[in-house]
């Protein structure tokens, strides 16, 4: 797989995404337009891994796929409108414009980030209620979101102490990053009804790329002496180094899969980008 290649796989499947975002919610209720600007823009990663991964497995994305996609990004989006708020990470700017609760107000970002998880949360009802073979990945998702995943990861950064090693760091960023993209990747092996040993390859690769993503972002920060970052513990080099390791494991991890290109060549650009 080439540059192009790639880029266009990324690109139609967040066609996908974008394309049913302002159709999922009622115009007719006030937090319409704050739900809709939540989720407009991002390169819809997690929905990416999940949707390729099925590709990967032989099975072909389904529109109840796409919806199962589009849960992993509100959960994702109602993260991040939580994360940027003056009690936890205090950001105004996310991705390039104001963050929510600039725009519209802490309340309101409060309650939108709470309604983007209440309506993921339908959304995959509503697709096990239809499918039972999305049963165990739901569970699995918010396993993976809850107070021993994902939250778990912001209370260990928000309840930091100043000195902490790489192992605090790696646990992090494995609970806060990596477990998002274990429900995308391991859920997409769970709605084919993958065997057990190849559900762990694909949990391997996942946190490796996770952790992968996290230190990069590390490797992108100007400002960064009082944030959690793995360049507060090591030099650039040493990091870098760290972060070859980490990805020549995720590569080990899915080698065994035919048809795993994507997933390869995604292990690097997410290692080489700007942003």
């Amino acid at each position: 797989m080439n540059s192009t290649e790639f880029k266009e796989i990324l690109a139609e499947n967040k066609k996908l995404i974008d394309s049913i975002v302002s159709q999922t919610f009622d115009k007719s209720y006030r937090l319409y337009e704050p739900l809709v600007y939540a989720l407009d823009s991002g390169k819809r990663i997690r929905a990416n891994l999940y949707l390729e991964t099925l590709r990967m497995l032989g099975k072909s994305p389904t529109s109840d796929d796409i919806l199962f996609a589009l849960s992993l990004e509100m959960i994702h989006a109602y993260s991040l409108v939580h994360d940027d708020l003056p009690a936890m990470d205090d950001d105004n700017v996310r991705r390039g414009k104001a963050s929510l609760h600039i725009k519209f107000g802490e309340d309101i970002g409060i309650l939108t980030g709470d309604a983007l998880l209440n309506e993921a949360s339908t959304l995959l009802f509503e697709l096990s209620l239809k499918d039972s073979s999305y049963i165990k990945a739901s569970k699995y998702l918010f396993d993976h979101t809850g107070y021993k995943g994902m939250i778990e990861g912001q209370v260990l950064d928000l309840r930091r102490d100043n000195i902490y090693d790489e192992s605090y760091l790696l646990n992090v960023y494995d609970k806060k990053t990596a477990d998002l993209f274990k429900a995308s990747i391991v859920g997409a092996g769970l709605v084919c009804n993958l065997a057990d040993e190849k559900i762990v390859k694909l949990c391997d690769y996942a946190y490796n790329l996770g952790l992968a993503y996290q230190i990069q972002d590390d490797l992108l920060e100007d400002a960064y002496k009082d944030e959690l970052n793995i360049l507060n513990i090591m030099n650039n080099d040493e990091a870098r180094e760290l972060l070859d390791k980490i990805n020549l494991f995720a590569k080990n991890t899915i080698k065994e899969f035919s048809d795993n290109d994507f997933l390869l060549y995604l292990i690097d650009y997410l290692s080489v980008r700007e942003d």
